[in-house]
């Protein structure tokens, strides 16, 4: 089935491209708090189709994006639908017996309806949600390519952030409301933190950066979609604060579960976020901001007995894009390295973009990481990937990844990943 759905979706992509003559049109980005990897933001980017000279001038398919662009100007409803599949290879392992590859794929189905004050344009309301399958090629038992350095290759980190297997389910579920000519904004329900905090331009891994060395910062506990909420208020159109509170651990990706909000909230056990951030506008976000984040996670104890302290830390990060090319991103965080989800004490990442006429995207990165492990050297990482926009709604991107000093492979003095990346939008 899963196979099935994978090869109809290439098929019809595979057709589907806009002629340098359109300009850009399609959905308007509705969520004036989250980052490049938020439903709204993503809405956007995978529907809209752009002035880029793309390799093939087809337009079979568009009159489902007009049907598309007519829901939304009739009801307020925007949706998508994407298909993201990963393989990667690592050129040592833990042991003989452990597999050098790995591949999985994400199937995501967002939606977004602005129903409150959508024809008065200000102080609206949208109700976002996000279904998603993530699943291994090669079965449940398999590594997918998210844990391959932790459980097969000795990397500890993770070499395909997001490309993980768990059964169907809702991943997020929230309201967000616009107020005061949108200065303050919140959302409540079932949240992705990392949709709002210490975010760059190049974060989402199925369109940017896969590995965590250049994506979101590890020395941060980062909690998984749980239930909580976020609150931003911009006293200027440059300066943001935001602040916010959610499950400290968020859903446990159970098999058949296909709503959770996590199992502390009721408990009183919380993760804690604050950001103050600059802009030029806050429309420019994604493209040119200057964030510091300060969190703390609530000690618990976990489903197997397991006690997880109490952790806290501090991240910045910095990226700018200009001339409409250059994306370049500074980044660096350090905390005491305590929780489920924090990998490091300490890391440094640089990282940059350089986007060529056809839409087209060349991205490298280095890392520094002191991980949380006793006696552990520090873990250094290079990433690069260049990815090929084959037509409007279909993209491959191959990828390469140095480590050095993989933590759970002292035999190994570095490893390489080599990865390709395929990813298709309706």
């Amino acid at each position: 089935m899963k196979k099935a759905i994978l090869s109809i979706l290439f098929l019809l992509n595979c057709i589907v491209v806009y002629s340098q003559e359109e300009k850009t049109e399609g959905y308007q980005n509705e969520d004036q708090m989250g980052g490049p990897k938020s439903i709204g933001s993503q809405l956007e980017e995978n529907n809209n189709k752009y002035t880029f000279e793309y390799r093939y001038p087809i337009k079979v398919m568009k009159g489902w994006y007009d049907l598309k662009q007519k829901i939304n100007d009739n009801y307020g409803i925007q949706f998508g639908v994407n298909y993201t599949s990963l393989y990667v290879h690592s050129t040592e392992t833990i042991t003989s017996d452990n597999n050098p590859n790995a591949a999985s794929g994400i199937l995501d189905i967002q939606a977004g309806w602005t129903f409150l004050n959508r024809k008065k344009g200000k102080n609206t309301g949208t109700l976002y949600f996000k279904i998603d399958s993530r699943h291994n090629y090669n079965g449940r038992d398999a590594t997918s390519p998210m844990f391959h350095g932790i459980f097969e290759s000795g990397y500890y980190g993770l070499p395909g952030v997001g490309y993980n297997d768990y059964t169907i389910r809702m991943r997020e579920l929230n309201w967000q409301q616009n107020l005061f000519d949108n200065k303050l904004i919140f959302v409540v329900g079932k949240v992705d933190v990392t949709n709002y905090f210490n975010f760059h331009g190049l974060v989402v891994p199925w369109q940017h950066f896969i590995g965590y060395g250049s994506s979101v910062s590890g020395t941060v506990n980062w909690a998984d979609p749980g239930l909580g909420g976020v609150f931003s208020y911009r006293p200027t159109e440059s300066f943001y604060i935001m602040a916010g509170i959610t499950d400290v651990r968020g859903e446990l990706y159970e098999d058949g579960k296909f709503l959770d909000f996590g199992n502390y909230f009721s408990d009183g056990r919380f993760e804690y976020l604050v950001e103050v951030g600059y802009v030029p506008t806050f429309a420019e976000r994604y493209f040119k901001k200057i964030s510091v984040t300060a969190w703390l996670s609530d000690s618990y104890t976990t489903t197997t007995g397991s006690a997880i302290g109490q952790g806290q830390g501090i991240a910045f990060s910095s990226h700018w894009f200009f001339k409409d090319r250059f994306a370049p991103y500074v980044r660096f965080g350090f905390s005491n390295g305590v929780g489920e989800n924090a990998f490091y004490k300490k890391d440094v990442q640089i990282g940059h973009g350089l986007r060529f006429r056809n839409y087209d995207l060349l991205g490298t990165s280095v890392s520094w990481n002191q991980p949380n492990v006793d006696g552990a050297k520090d873990q250094y990482t290079a990433e690069v990937f260049y990815r090929f926009n084959l037509t409007a709604h279909f993209e491959v991107t191959p990828s390469a990844q140095f480590v050095q000093n993989p933590t759970f492979n002292p035999e190994a003095n570095n490893l390489f990943y080599f990865g390709i990346r395929g990813r298709i939008t309706l």
